[in-house]
């Protein structure tokens, strides 16, 4: 039998239960699944309509960013050092991504964050519609889904009710002219996640996913205890309806007020940030099996530290995320285990804590558990979705060769990523993207940022901080 893909002669690592580093060793894929493991002697025989060259290339499972927000592709350091902004950031995204963009603002920036997640290995992320997702009509979310199919890696859509203050006010564009302002309802935004969620989830050949995505799982100022319970009650439904998780965020006091108020947490959750949380709140995740995402280099872990080594200690599933690009970041997960290494090592002063090992993990393995997709994702296994990244170790900074897992961990980044292949599909050869034109991608991306700022009047906050140079504060 012919196999679609053979990646020949490689060193694996396999994150698979007994974590195996196999050297020499082949990968064959066939109709989106890995169908071999074993020895590159074993595998001479072996036919393939396509055979990717394993020497000097180090193989692992497809990197997973388990917590992320669509539309901060397009909007990366607007209003750095306040410029050109008024408010909050929040306010300031809101009024951007529910009043000032377009479906071709949805979709180019879906197919610009989608080639940076490839470029970066990054083959399955969260997508939560803007910085609290925009439910008043499903076509700004069908553009998202469109951009990211168009780049071939898997999507997470997280679609439900955003933070107060309530109503919310929309706006849609025909062209470069402003529609009149609609106004929904707290209560609308149920009726909207479940419609996405039957919509979106599991379609396009498994590649795109949708969950229910309540901005926050805990208290909000703004919504009352009985509303916020009706959230709950309405996302948890939607949920046990399509047996799907439910994604959130969460901080200081939410996860004991979650817990004392509603029948949300539990492993079918899982929370980003989880930043300034009690002991009791850690102890309250490891008994109910919640998960927690954590941003090592997101806005909220610099107001508050996510306890991860504390909470791992105590059992909870943690993963390492992204938190996406804007307003100062990468899709680069690499980099992100890297810097939260050091976070949690410098916090405890011990250059012992959190192993290197844990670290590649939790943007493996245990993202797959925190999303639900750990029998399908996060390992290379036979049986599993064939979701492989390849990294060319033959560059200064990765010599000499030994201890690869370590070498992946502190000295590669996302830069060496050389091919990509997401549910059996060669996405990226020698890091030439295979699906899309990359300068036509990039073209679109610069035409739609530049609109939504004519749009919203928001051009200033496109210029250099005037605190730049030759300051030590914004």
């Amino acid at each position: 039998m012919e196999l679609d893909i053979l990646i020949h002669d490689a060193t694996v690592i396999t994150m698979d239960e007994g974590r195996r580093v196999l050297y020499h060793a082949s990968i064959g894929i066939d109709q989106g699944q890995i169908c071999l493991i074993c020895s590159a002697n074993e595998a001479k025989d072996v036919t393939a309509k396509k055979i990717l060259d394993g020497s000097g290339r180090l193989v692992m499972p497809g990197i997973i960013d388990s917590h992320a927000h669509a539309g901060h592709g397009l909007t990366k350091t607007l209003g750095t050092g306040g410029v050109g902004m008024s408010g909050s950031w929040d306010d300031f995204m809101e009024t951007i991504y529910f009043r000032g963009t377009t479906t071709d603002f949805w979709k180019a920036e879906a197919q610009l964050s989608g080639l940076e997640r490839l470029k970066f290995g990054v083959t399955t992320g969260m997508s939560m519609l803007g910085s609290y997702p925009r439910y008043d009509d499903l076509s700004y979310a069908q553009a998202h889904v469109e951009g990211m199919v168009d780049i071939g890696v898997r999507d997470i859509l997280g679609i439900g009710p955003p933070n107060p203050p309530f109503p919310k006010r929309f706006v849609d564009w025909h062209g470069e002219v402003r529609g009149p302002e609609k106004v929904l309802s707290h209560a609308d935004s149920f009726s909207k996640t479940r419609e996405a969620v039957m919509r979106f989830n599991d379609s396009n050949s498994g590649l795109t996913r949708c969950y229910p995505t309540p901005s926050g799982v805990g208290h909000r100022e703004g919504l009352s205890r009985d509303e916020l319970i009706q959230q709950n009650v309405a996302m948890k439904a939607i949920a046990d309806e399509f047996s799907v998780p439910i994604h959130g965020h969460a901080y200081q006091g939410d996860v004991l007020y979650a817990f004392n108020n509603f029948d949300i947490l539990g492993p079918n959750l899982s929370l980003a940030h989880v930043t300034g949380i009690s002991d009791e709140e850690i102890d309250i995740l490891a008994d109910t099996g919640t998960h927690v995402l954590s941003g090592p280099m997101t806005n909220a872990y610099i107001k508050n530290r996510c306890p991860v080594v504390e909470l791992l200690d105590s059992g909870v599933n943690v993963a390492f995320c992204t938190d996406a690009s804007a307003p100062n970041r990468t899709y680069d997960l690499l980099e992100k285990l890297r810097i939260g290494l050091w976070l949690h090592r410098s916090h405890f002063k011990d250059a012992n804590v959190l192993t290197a090992g844990k670290a590649l993990e939790m943007i493996t393995i245990d993202a797959a558990k925190a999303l639900g997709l750990d029998t399908e994702l996060g390992s290379l296994e036979v049986g599993k979705k064939a979701d492989v990244v390849v990294l060319n170790t033959e560059k200064p900074h990765l010599y000499p060769l030994w201890q690869e897992p370590l070498r992946l961990v502190y000295q590669a980044s996302g830069h060496d990523v050389d091919a990509v292949i997401v549910n059996g599909r060669l996405l990226m050869e020698n890091r030439s993207v295979t699906t899309v034109d990359e300068k036509t991608i990039l073209a679109a991306a610069q035409r739609e940022a530049e609109k939504m700022l004519e749009r919203t009047g928001f051009r200033e906050s496109s210029g250099m901080p005037k605190r730049f140079w030759k300051s030590i504060r914004y």
